[in-house]
């Protein structure tokens, strides 16, 4: 008797179609489950009222040099003009290089009880002409 040779492609399409519905199912499962509101942040955006109001908070630079590297790097970020209403509220800081891109680790804590001013000091100091900008979250 001949051997007969099965066809697999019918299989195949059925897996990926298969594949595809459970992807789109839990795609949408996960979409249902995403709350985004005022006190809390994720994948998604929501319009959060700032502490800071109308005014602006000033940043600048503690540079130290290093006779080692011969540049001068950045210890910490200093905030200024800090509204009452973000006193004692957490903060996220992270300094930026080219493109936007991250350098070092993200400075966490929390801004200071009272008064307008805060020092964030960096975990690994960076070199300063590296430092092309520099983000700031103020969250509680």
């Amino acid at each position: 008797a001949p051997a007969t040779k099965k066809s697999h492609k019918g299989r195949k399409s059925a897996a990926i179609a298969l594949a595809v519905v459970g992807v789109a199912g839990l795609s949408l499962a996960s979409a249902a489950q995403l709350t985004i509101n005022n006190s809390s942040l994720g994948a998604g955006t929501s319009v959060v009222a700032s502490c800071e109001g109308a005014g602006t908070i000033s940043v600048a630079y503690t540079n130290v040099y290093s006779a080692a590297s011969g540049v001068y790097n950045t210890s910490a970020v200093q905030l200024s003009g800090i509204a009452a209403a973000c006193n004692g509220l957490k903060y996220q800081v992270q300094v930026q290089g080219t493109g936007g891109a991250a350098l070092g680790a993200e400075a966490t804590g929390t801004l200071p009880a009272s008064g307008t001013t805060a020092t964030v000091t960096l975990a690994v100091a960076q070199p300063a002409a590296s430092i092309l900008g520099v983000s700031v979250v103020i969250y509680n």
